[in-house]
């Protein structure tokens, strides 16, 4: 019987699980690739996450990892706003900072199982069953799962189970949710795509760049070996206009912005482009049948607010704690549960909502023109907006 078995081997289920080892828990994560891959992210972590990073063994200044401290926007109309940040942030990559903490929680007597997916999850009165693919593992038993899948929810096998022995809830995990298909609650929410390719570019290193063209934004931000992370976001139906062909997409939408056009005509790029369909920031449950969600797995903030990769860190502080004390015996399960959600919305539901509101403005050109001259005018506008979609230090693990 583990301790914690986590589905899904992202920033936030690799964080939780190094933090539940060095509370004295056995933990068994899941992770459907194979270490080191890449995947969608803006990979600029912002500096509340310096201190827990460091906890987690992050050589930060051993490897020179680019501190981002200055911002610049730019509209398809050709104006742009500047600023420095009010907290700036880390560029790393997700191929990079996946790996390394993957190979810290092995390290510390954490199991990985690579290559490896849940097909469902059975909740007993005290513990779970998961059935996996992995020869060695077709079926996990823990007393506490944490779900770290990112933006893909699980379905399950009957939603109406109100009077289903507690014994017999499966939660079954759909095939169009690991191919970017819509799930039940993203059915209303409108929908993107997200790309991402490493590039060499001549932008300062310690400048992140948001540039808006019709339909979509893109970022770009240096990250380690002198490389620079270039990503997008851009309305789903607009994609399936051009057949979802990239570099049609790109020439067609993203070099309306001359400063994206010189990007993309000039800049050598260093990886293909990885793409995920299906994004969506509406709300999502927090938790299902006793198993807690982190991450973008609870709530997926817009990347235009730089945030996410912090989220997903705080958010497993908050589960590992309070799992804690539930394994220890200090609390019951219902307990850990409603403290879980109390102290994610308390955290997280400010920084959501105003960036869910930014989002809504960078979707509409003529509001996001607006709002860089608003920001020219008054830059303690910008600041404002910024501190709003931030936290303070993410604290370090108390047990």
């Amino acid at each position: 019987m583990n301790d914690i078995a986590i589905i899904g081997g992202g920033l936030a289920g690799l964080s939780a699980g190094i933090m539940a080892r060095r509370m004295g828990h056995s933990v068994l994560l899941c992770e459907k690739k194979s270490y080191p891959f890449h995947k969608v992210c803006g990979e600029y972590i912002s500096l509340e996450s310096r201190n827990l990073l460091e906890w987690l063994g992050l050589p930060i200044d051993e490897w020179k990892l680019p501190i981002l401290d200055q911002f610049r926007i730019t509209h398809h109309n050709g104006t742009e706003f500047r600023s420095k940040l009010p907290l700036g942030g880390i560029g790393i990559s997700r191929f990079t900072l996946d790996h390394f903490l993957q190979k810290t929680l092995e390290k510390e007597g954490g199991i990985v199982l690579q290559n490896t997916k849940i097909n469902s999850v059975t909740q007993q009165a005290d513990f779970h069953v998961l059935e996996s693919t992995h020869g060695d593992y077709p079926s996990i038993d823990s007393r506490v799962v944490l779900g770290s899948f990112g933006r893909n929810k699980p379905t399950f096998a009957n939603e109406n189970m109100k009077n289903t022995p507690i014994g017999k809830r499966i939660i079954e995990f759909s095939p169009l949710a690991s191919k970017g298909g819509m799930v039940k609650d993203a059915q209303n929410a409108k929908r993107f795509i997200g790309v991402k390719m490493h590039v060499k570019a001549d932008i300062p290193k310690n400048q992140i760049e948001l540039h808006h063209f019709p339909g979509g934004y893109c970022g770009i931000s240096a990250i380690e070996n002198d490389g620079y992370c270039l990503c997008y976001l851009l309305e789903e139906p607009i994609a399936k206009k051009s057949s979802g062909h990239l570099e049609e997409i790109e020439e067609r939408y993203l070099f309306q912005n001359p400063i994206l056009k010189q990007y993309l005509s000039n800049f050598e790029i260093l990886t293909e482009r990885v793409s995920t369909a299906g994004v969506f920031f509406s709300p999502r449950p927090l938790q299902k049948d006793g198993m807690l969600f982190l991450g973008d797995s609870a709530g997926m903030i817009p990347p235009l607010a730089g945030n996410g990769m912090s989220m997903a860190l705080h958010s497993s502080v908050i589960a590992t704690q309070l799992v804690n004390s539930y394994l220890k015996g200090q609390i019951q399960k219902d307990r850990l549960i409603m403290e879980y959600e109390m102290q994610w919305q308390s955290t997280f539901s400010t920084r959501l909502r105003m960036a869910r509101g930014l989002q809504k403005i960078m979707e509409q050109p003529g509001m996001t023109a607006f709002s860089m001259a608003a920001f020219r005018t008054a830059p303690f506008l910008f600041r404002l907006a910024a501190s709003q979609t931030h936290g303070k230090n993410i604290p370090i693990p108390v047990f």
